[in-house]
């Protein structure tokens, strides 16, 4: 075990998980934390819940999903993450892949979205657990933050199609794509004028008068209560007219507010397969959340975060919900936020909302139940605007033409395919880009002349019979055929007897590189010529030996690195060239022109005298 977890480059000695963390929370309890633990954890309960409503609805699932999987995640997590640095639960972005997945998966009713969820989740947990053991927390990085804000401003898009058809109560084919909907949406448009159009209308000037003056929870609780109200109200009106057609004003939420007596998941192999790639990218998504927030939250509380027990936590959370029936769950920001800044100071305060949320459910399912659709369709699409920042798109599309093209393709992609693919194509498109910029080595070549001293070769100027080439840059498989045409162009010329490779500022050296490094000493030694490779670092050393590069160059070929004295290297190998092309035993000396330090002195080119 302690060899695997070396090969994939981690330290077995590091301590391992641990698997039930929050008794240290219990120690930790007294009458001032668990004070300070209970206002946290009910404030975050008060944010979750109306949040919640509004990603099950945006995910096309009944509420009580995205309220259950807000308690049990909140619930959950905290047992084995053991630190109040996440408040976990259904996130904007971990709703909007469901969306795609759901799409691609042909979820076309909440009960077969409900039957795909355990399949998912299940394997979305594996993920996150594995990551989690083998401590990849920070794997996350390396997804861009361009390809995570196009994926949230597809998502804003797709809700914005999703939940405008119920604010303004028209029927369109929620099946079709994006651009098809706006289409039924337009031609839907001359009959807006009814009574779900009116709450909805209401619903959102009662969100933009309390968003003015407090914060999104409460502002959503207060748009749900109105909107609630005002259609109590009005079918009631209808009701005393007498007029029995006036009855049914609204479409409600009704029995997606009660959780059903039982949940059929869809476990058949091909459901695994076809959400194997959307359980990944879910995963990636959810480890991207956790990560980031927990690194937030660390900053916040002045501790250090272990991003793998975190992990952990995310992992079980996303277990118990696959059980259950609830929505996926995910590191959020504004309830972590919330968490931190309401006072929590142990993981109790997550453990207390998980438990609120579930009471609050069980207790208040049929209040939930008479909620108009049009309300809570229009407290979503608010809730998507405020979640959306414009800035950072602002700042990007400012950006450079690389990152632009990144989020561009990102964002089309994400609007004609599912999202876990365009996670995956704004990834390697950015990557490319990374390898593009990375791919082109700075060679520069210089000459040993005759009367002993070292200078850069201009172009048009014949090479002497040693020459040199200083590397600066990466070597990756991607700039091996950079590297390849430098040494072309050098070996080519019959009158090079021995080329020197000065190797201190080349970087990333990989199989490709030493490939290309093996084939170059076999050609040159079949020509009589000789190949020398200095100023090697440790573990560029260790590679070409561990590759057996010794068998197509001698051992004596391969000069390491003089930390202690930065010219040794070269002064070594320009003894061995001049002797290997006939000449006598030289003094080189070589010595800094300009520049105050040793690293200027060992690649400047004018830096040398012999």
């Amino acid at each position: 075990m302690n060899r695997l977890m070396a090969t994939l480059g981690l330290d077995p000695a590091r301590p391992g998980l641990d698997l039930f963390p929050f008794r240290h929370a219990l120690r930790a309890s007294d009458g001032t934390t668990l004070r300070a633990d209970l206002a946290a954890g009910l404030s975050v309960a008060l944010l979750a819940l109306p949040l919640a409503m509004a990603f099950a609805t945006k995910a096309g699932l009944p509420i009580w999903s995205g309220i259950l999987g807000a308690g049990l995640a909140a619930l959950v997590a905290p047992l084995f993450a053991g630190s109040p640095m996440l408040s976990v639960g259904p996130t904007n972005a971990s709703a909007a892949l469901l969306v795609g997945t759901f799409a691609a998966a042909g979820g076309t009713s909440p009960e077969m979205r409900l039957a795909l969820l355990p399949a998912l989740l299940a394997m979305t947990a594996g993920f996150v657990l594995l990551a989690a053991w083998l401590r990849l927390g920070g794997f996350a990085d390396f997804v861009p933050r361009t390809v995570i804000a196009a994926i949230i401003a597809a998502a804003a898009i797709r809700v914005l199609v999703l939940q405008l058809p119920v604010a303004l109560g028209i029927r369109v084919d929620a099946d079709g794509s994006p651009f098809a909907m706006l289409a039924d949406i337009a031609r839907g448009l001359p009959g807006v004028v009814n009574p779900d159009f009116a709450v909805g209308l209401a619903s959102l000037i009662v969100f933009a008068v309390a968003r003015s003056r407090t914060g999104l929870g409460t502002s959503i609780l207060v748009t749900v209560a109105v909107g609630s109200f005002f259609a109590m109200v009005a079918e009631n009106v209808a009701l005393m007219s007498g007029n029995p057609t006036r009855q049914g004003l609204f479409a409600y939420v009704g029995a997606e507010a009660s959780e059903p007596t039982a949940l059929t998941p869809a476990l058949a192999f091909h459901n695994f397969s076809t959400l194997f790639s959307p359980a990944l990218a879910l995963a990636v998504m959810v480890i991207i959340e956790g990560t980031a927030n927990a690194r937030a939250s660390s900053l916040r509380l002045g501790r250090p975060a272990n991003l793998p027990q975190e992990l952990l936590g995310l992992g079980a959370a996303n277990l118990a919900c696959a059980a259950a029936g609830g929505m996926p769950a995910s590191g959020s920001v504004s309830r972590s936020t919330l968490n931190i800044a309401s006072g929590a100071r142990t993981a109790v305060a997550s453990v207390i909302t998980g438990g609120a949320l579930l009471g609050l459910a069980h207790v208040g399912g049929g209040l939930l139940a008479k909620i108009p659709l049009a309300t809570l369709a229009m407290a979503t699409i608010a809730v998507e605007r405020e979640l959306v920042n414009l800035p950072v798109v602002r700042t990007i599309l400012r950006s450079g033409a690389e990152d632009r093209a990144v989020f561009l393709v990102t964002l089309a992609t994400a609007l004609i395919a599912p999202l876990d693919i365009a996670i995956f194509l704004g990834t390697a498109v950015a990557i490319g880009h990374y390898l593009r910029k990375t791919a082109v080595p700075k060679v520069v070549e210089y000459v040993f002349s005759e009367q002993g001293g070292v200078h850069r070769r201009e172009a048009g100027l014949p090479s002497t019979g040693i020459s040199i080439l200083h590397v600066a840059g990466s070597l990756h498989f991607g700039a091996t055929h950079a590297f390849h045409d430098h040494l072309r162009r050098v070996t080519s010329d019959p009158g090079v007897k021995v080329l020197v490779l000065k190797f201190r500022e080349a970087e990333h050296l990989d199989a490709d590189g030493v490939l290309l490094l093996s084939e170059l000493g076999e050609n040159l030694a079949r020509d009589g010529r000789h190949l020398i490779l200095c100023e090697l670092g440790r573990e560029a050393l260790d590679t070409l030996r561990a590759c057996r590069l010794t068998a197509s160059l001698p051992a004596e070929h391969l000069v390491e690195d003089d930390a202690a004295n930065p010219t040794a290297s070269l002064a070594r190998a320009l003894r061995l060239a001049h002797r290997l092309t006939g000449g006598a035993e030289t003094v080189v000396r070589v010595v800094a022109t300009e520049g105050p330090g040793p690293s200027r002195a060992a690649s400047s080119h004018l830096d040398w005298e012999i």
